[in-house]
C-alpha cells in the first residue's frame, strides 16, 4: 500500500476512535477503533522507514512513480499527521475522555508497545540468525556430499585402474 492509503486508513480509524469515545462507547470498543488505528499507523510507519532505508535489489529495475520532492512531502506529511494523531490520543488519555485510564493508563500502553517492539526485533533478530545458520549448514552439507562423492568417485577410478593393470 502506498503512503496516501495508509494514511487515509489511519485518519479512518483515528475518527473511529474519535466518534467512540464521544459517544461515551465501552472502553474495549474505544481500545478496538485504538487497535485499528495503530495497526495503520505501524504499517505507515513502516512505509516511511522502508521508503527512506529502501535499497534496491541487483536485478530490481529503478522506476520512480513520483518526483524525490513529491515523495518527501508526502512522508512528511505522513509523519506530522500521525504525530498529530498520537498526540491528540494522548491528550484523550491524560485531559480528555479517556482520562479515567489517567496518565497510568498511557504510561502502561507506551510500555506495552515498547515492550512488544523490543520482542519483535529480537524475533527477527533471531530469525535472520537462524536463516544465516541454515544457509552456512546447507553450504558445508553441500561441500560434504561434493567431497563424498569425488572420494568415492576416486576410490573407483583407482580400483578399476588396479584391475586393469593386473594388481588386483
Amino acid at each position: 500500500m502506498d503512503p496516501a492509503s495508509l494514511l487515509m486508513a489511519a485518519t479512518a480509524a483515528f475518527n473511529g476512535v474519535k466518534k467512540a469515545v464521544e459517544m461515551g462507547r465501552e472502553v474495549q470498543d474505544v481500545f478496538k477503533q485504538l487497535s485499528k488505528w495503530a495497526d495503520a499507523a505501524d504499517q505507515l510507519y513502516g512505509i516511511i522507514a522502508t521508503e527512506t532505508n529502501k535499497s534496491p535489489g541487483i536485478f530490481e529495475s529503478l522506476n520512480f512513480s513520483k518526483s524525490a520532492t513529491a515523495e518527501a512531502l508526502d512522508l512528511s506529511a505522513a509523519k506530522l499527521r500521525l504525530q498529530q494523531m498520537e498526540d491528540e490520543i494522548k491528550l484523550m488519555f491524560y485531559y480528555g475522555e479517556l482520562q479515567a485510564l489517567g496518565q497510568k493508563g498511557y504510561a502502561d500502553f507506551i510500555k506495552d508497545r515498547r515492550e512488544i517492539k523490543e520482542k519483535r526485533r529480537k524475533l527477527i533478530e533471531l530469525q535472520v540468525k537462524k536463516r544465516k545458520k541454515f544457509i552456512e549448514n546447507a553450504w558445508y552439507a553441500s561441500l560434504l556430499c561434493i567431497a563424498l562423492a569425488a572420494g568415492v568417485y576416486f576410490s573407483i577410478l583407482f580400483y578399476e585402474f588396479g584391475q586393469a593393470n593386473g594388481k588386483w
